[in-house]
């Protein structure tokens, strides 16, 4: 992505894009012959950017201001400043490219749907002129309001926009952005709204350094987007979903702490992405993939998802669910959860490898899947190693996992035990047929992860199969079935995860 106000182009995510992008606007700032124009409060604020240049900085003085609409390319820097939205009247909205916002504290509204209807009632009339409707209520042409809208502290409509440094408390949505392209949000704090950042069909966009706080939804939601990062952001105690991404591609989610949320991070039919050097903790799923494919996620500390409300204790560090395929999950740690990890609900050719699981209930729980593999990772400590329950999962490539609870033998000393370690829940008959004595602390190349799937994953549930490598390491052994597998009922007692439902 190269934005406008870089020379040679800018990388799309990290402190360093942003730090590049703040120097470049500081010295446009300076070095324009733009008009900088103080307003104090009780002055009119509109009637300023309605007589204001392209280009021109209008900076507005500590206190309360009236709520504005920017409709040119202009900055506006709150130097104290306060805007308090209301009903279908957000303090500010931007609808032309090109502009700049800084420095806003904004008391947002929440009302229920029918303070929202009954305002539309009040201002709409069909036909095509204008004038009243026979009241004091001035007439609004037909079609011309979107009663789709929310009560948004700040509507964006623009591209190339940038808000930053802005506070925004208690609204319905904190940032609404639809249908645009280019636009950053950062070191922004947006705090018991029902949704603080909803952004919908958008691309380019870059949310850093970015409070999301206490809200009764989603801390952040986007759909239908792309080209999307979200870094250094914290979204704590969120009703349902810190980060919640729908129908999204090209999405990158790095370095944010997602603490007491119901859901710290979901993709939900999202394709292409990843989630790198994230820390979850105190949620019910750490990271939750749903209906997702093509995605990668490395690097990861997923600690102490337990939570009471719904289930006692229960709480997932990382979710691979509901048809999800070829998703590389490596390199992280989850630790003291009620499941480390878990596939479950018909996903495919997933891959869990190189990860650090260890003092959970269940390490890795898998659940009516086939033809994932689970090789390479430290099961340390936890209650049950691994869980297999109407599966057909691969525990091992040329090489397995290592399990502190592997009571074999390595007689040869090649690194691999002489037995199996059966799996020991579930109703699958599942073993690694070369576990590891010695934790595995060697790199992971992704591209080597997708050889392995295209290379193992060969189960057909119509043929049958014994999912075991043989001695050379090369191939999956193959048995004949006349019919599809039946699988056994399972009689193991295990705490089941509560049924996911994004809320939207």
């Amino acid at each position: 992505m190269v934005w406008p106000w870089c020379s040679q182009g800018c990388a799309t995510s990290g402190t360093e894009h942003m730090d590049a992008i703040r120097i470049a606007i500081i010295l446009a700032l300076l070095s324009s012959p733009a008009l900088a124009l103080h307003i104090i409060p009780g002055q009119d604020v509109q009637s300023a950017i309605n007589s204001a240049s392209p280009g021109d900085v209008l900076i507005l003085g500590a206190g309360e201001h009236r709520p504005f609409v920017v409709d040119r390319p202009l900055t506006l820097i709150g130097d104290g400043a306060f805007i308090r939205s209301d009903v279908q009247s957000p303090a500010i909205t931007v609808r032309s490219d090109s502009v700049r916002i800084e420095g806003f504290s904004i008391a947002g509204v929440k009302r229920p749907s029918e303070e929202k209807f009954k305002y539309y009632m009040e201002r709409y009339q069909g036909g095509s002129s204008g004038g009243t409707s026979g009241t004091s209520t001035p007439a609004t042409f037909a079609g011309s309001l979107r009663l789709d809208l929310p009560n948004a502290a700040v509507l964006v409509f623009g591209s190339n926009v940038t808000l930053e440094n802005m506070s925004v408390r208690d609204a319905e949505v904190g940032v609404f952005a639809e249908g645009l392209d280019d636009l950053l949000i950062n070191e922004s704090t947006f705090q018991s709204c029902k949704t603080g950042v909803l952004i919908i069909r958008a691309s380019n966009v870059i949310v850093g350094n970015t409070g999301l706080i206490g809200c009764e939804k989603a801390g952040l939601n986007a759909s239908n987007s792309r080209s999307f990062t979200v870094t250094g952001c914290s979204a704590i105690n969120n009703t349902h979903a810190g980060l919640f991404f729908r129908n999204c591609e090209d999405i990158d989610v790095s370095g944010n702490t997602l603490s007491k949320n119901s859901e710290g991070l979901v993709f939900w039919g999202t394709n292409h992405s990843s989630a790198t050097g994230n820390r979850a903790d105190l949620n019910y799923y750490g990271i939750l993939l749903a209906d997702s494919h093509n995605n990668t996620i490395s690097g990861n500390t997923l600690i102490n998802n337990r939570r009471s409300e719904i289930v006692s204790g229960f709480g997932v560090g990382m979710s691979v669910q509901a048809n999800s395929s070829y998703n590389l999950v490596f390199k992280n740690t989850a630790s003291n959860n009620y499941n480390g990890m878990e596939i479950t609900e018909n996903c495919q050719r997933n891959a869990l490898c190189g990860n650090n699981i260890s003092r959970n209930m269940h390490g890795v729980r898998v659940d009516k899947n086939w033809n994932n593999l689970i090789y390479r990772n430290n099961f340390v400590d936890n209650v049950i190693s691994a869980y297999d329950n109407q599966t057909k999962s691969i525990w091992n490539t040329t090489v397995g996992n290592y399990y502190s609870d592997y009571r074999g033998s390595d007689g040869d000393g090649d690194g691999i035990g002489d037995t199996p370690y059966t799996i020991p829940k579930g109703s699958s008959v599942a073993a690694d047929y070369r576990p590891l004595v010695m934790p595995f602390t060697g790199e992971i190349d992704p591209d080597e992860i997708l050889e392995d799937i295209k290379r193992y994953a060969h189960y057909n549930p119509e043929e049958g199969s014994t999912i075991r490598v043989n001695d050379s390491g090369a191939a999956i052994k193959y048995t004949t079935r006349r019919g599809p597998p039946v699988f056994e009922e399972n009689t193991n007692t295990v705490v089941e995860r509560p049924p996911f439902t994004p809320v939207i």
